[in-house]
């Protein structure tokens, strides 16, 4: 099993210690490369929630965050494929914007009670180019 199997196999049963943003976009880069972005979504999101629970956090899981993250990575990832981790965060240093979301939606919006239960489409902008 190689680093990145062996992170994703940590990720998904909520056994990572110190997951940082970071930590985040690479999740949903990895899970584009190897199942599509649709399932990156997927997969994110059942990993978050595996992660919170096990740390004794579920309400830190936010749905619109999670699958706004990753439309946004996978999109970039599927746009041009082949490329390593560092090469992709090289050429969207973006992603390395904590507040990006900022970009495609209000404060109001992103950190309303409904965002955080359910997927909420930006107010600002698309999320799709």
């Amino acid at each position: 099993m190689d680093d990145d199997d062996a992170f994703l196999d940590g990720f998904s049963r909520g056994e990572v210690s110190g997951f940082t943003h970071q930590d985040h976009v690479r999740v949903v880069y990895l899970y584009t490369r190897k199942a599509g972005g649709e399932a990156a979504v997927e997969l994110t999101r059942a990993g978050l929630k595996t992660l919170t629970r096990r740390l004794g956090v579920p309400e830190k899981f936010h749905e619109t965050v999670t699958v706004a993250w990753a439309r946004l990575v996978s999109e970039q990832v599927e746009a041009a494929p082949g490329r390593d981790f560092t090469a992709f965060i090289g050429d969207n240093p973006r992603f390395l914007r904590k507040d990006l979301l900022e970009d495609y939606y209000s404060r109001e919006v992103l950190f309303g009670s409904e965002a955080r239960s359910r997927f909420i489409e930006p107010d600002l902008r698309p999320l799709h180019r």
